[in-house]
């Protein structure tokens, strides 16, 4: 578990900047993601009930009319609350009657690890529309966050919508299962994959993101990023090693130096 990862996370769940939290600086990735999910959750262990009472009175209401009801009285942050008490056929229903805009605000306000089985079963198309929202309006954290659960052949449908290279390294920025995205960035093809790593060389973060997911490819797929690398610029991979040993994740990317 990458601990600035994880920090990014909790400061974008407290509205501040990752610099604002130097006090937590004791703690290690895992005390932070329960740090994390214990505020996010907060909201629904004291009210729970209640959205589950209000879930279970539409169950019975035609999908027209609790859709209205979401988007005109309860707004996305109550219907965001409401989905984890709510049949996921209803569920799925409901979600095809929302716009693209109104879904992305449920999404900024949903918790990704109570919302598995949502992801699992929305249709791709409409998680796709969501993607390309969140995406044109910045909200990699919340995209990042759905990443580590959304089913892996769905992810890769929905990076096809994501044109601009470099959101998807802003994505897996605040995305904690770097090995899902390894194998996810390893069925990329060549141009896909020169494009992700020209657009990580131009930002130093973005470069210590993509060697994090490089470090958790196999040996074989180490040597292919390292061939593409040299394709985009022969200098790179020196920049990577400086940065790897700097970050300490270098021992983890031999075969991609020794290619």
């Amino acid at each position: 578990m990458d601990r600035n990862t994880e920090l990014r996370r909790l400061a974008q769940a407290l509205h501040k900047s990752a610099e604002e939290l130097t006090y937590l600086d004791k703690l290690d990735a895992v005390a932070l993601q329960k740090l994390r999910t214990n505020f996010q959750n907060s909201l629904l262990n004291k009210f729970g009930p209640v959205f589950e009472r209000i879930a279970g009175a539409g169950k019975l209401a035609p999908d027209s009319i609790s859709a209205t009801l979401c988007t005109k009285v309860f707004g996305p942050a109550i219907t965001a609350n409401m989905s984890y008490f709510t049949p996921m056929s209803k569920a799925v229903s409901l979600c095809k009657l929302f716009d693209a805009e109104f879904m992305a605000d449920v999404a900024r306000e949903q918790i990704p690890e109570r919302a598995v089985d949502m992801l699992a079963e929305l249709p791709v198309e409409q998680l796709k529309k969501v993607t390309a929202k969140l995406v044109e309006q910045g909200d990699f954290h919340v995209l990042g966050g759905f990443t580590d659960y959304i089913p892996e052949k769905k992810a890769l449908e929905i990076m096809e919508v994501i044109k601009d290279p470099a959101a998807n390294l802003h994505i897996s920025f605040y995305a904690q299962r770097k090995d899902r995205i390894a194998k996810l960035a390893g069925q990329l093809n060549d141009d896909k994959l020169i494009a992700l790593i020209a657009a990580a060389f131009a930002d130093a973060n973005l470069m210590v993101e993509v060697g994090l997911i490089t470090a958790e490819m196999d040996a074989k797929a180490q040597e292919r990023m390292a061939q593409l690398t040299d394709k985009v610029n022969a200098t790179y991979r020196g920049l990577a090693k400086a940065k790897a040993e700097e970050m300490g994740y270098a021992d983890r990317m031999k075969a991609y130096f020794a290619a």
